[in-house]
């Protein structure tokens, strides 16, 4: 693994560690994590910037680098209620849905897509990077990482089947969904989500993260998507007895 990923991952373990009542605490600094770990200036950037771009750190001018604990997660949706999903909402909103392959590769996970797939961090994987769009205009990229194991067979097309984002997940490889685990956050665009989506940099955006399981209780799918805040919002219903 690059160098980069290797101190993120290192960093990373430490920070979940953290409980959600700890105090934010300051990461030593460049230098010190240059000669703590061996690696250069520019291999601790690339790590720290990650996890920055990630929420699990924060800048403060002046101040240094902070590791903040665990965000409080809260999904009050209840089980068993099916929406249209994004599509169907486009598509009674007179919006043409669509979606492009931007990317697909052989690799190796990142630490959250291995941590989510309980997988080791040199595991083969496929990842591959999806466009949505509603009328052509582009609203929210896709990044998806599933085994390798499961994804080597798949064609581009298949990527890219059904309205639902995991129908290819049960119609092009058979497998029985069991749950789905989602977690929504703010956060502003960085260069290369604003560049894609045609917005500004520092926009104001949603950031869904997503694991899906077999019945089994099996890793299927690390989804890691981020919308246009402008553009997208995420609504939950409720049954009331």
């Amino acid at each position: 693994m690059p160098y980069y990923h290797q101190l993120k991952a290192i960093l990373l373990e430490k920070i979940r560690a953290m409980t959600a009542d700890d105090m934010p605490v300051a990461l030593p600094t460049e230098r010190e994590l240059q000669d703590t770990y061996k690696v250069s200036r520019s291999v601790v950037r690339q790590a720290v910037q990650e996890l920055v771009a990630e929420g699990f750190v924060a800048r403060e001018q002046g101040r240094g680098t902070f590791a903040l604990p665990e965000k409080v997660r809260h999904n009050p949706q209840p089980d068993g209620i099916r929406t249209l999903g994004m599509s169907g909402y486009l598509k009674v909103h007179g919006m043409k849905p669509s979606t492009q392959l931007l990317s697909r590769q052989r690799t190796t996970p990142d630490a959250l897509a291995a941590e989510a797939l309980e997988l080791a961090a040199d595991t083969l994987v496929l990842r591959f990077e999806r466009l949505r769009l509603a009328s052509d205009v582009p609203i929210g990229v896709h990044i998806v990482t599933l085994p390798w194991a499961l994804g080597e067979g798949l064609e581009d097309a298949d990527l890219l089947y059904g309205d639902s984002s995991m129908d290819y997940l049960q119609h092009r490889l058979g497998l029985s969904i069991g749950t789905s685990a989602r977690s929504i956050e703010a956060v502003a665009l960085d260069d290369r989500h604003a560049q894609v989506l045609g917005a500004a940099v520092g926009q104001p955006a949603l950031r869904v993260r997503r694991t899906v399981r077999a019945t089994d209780g099996r890793p299927l799918e690390y989804f890691d998507a981020v919308y246009r805040g402008d553009m997208f919002e995420y609504s939950l219903e409720f049954q009331h007895d």
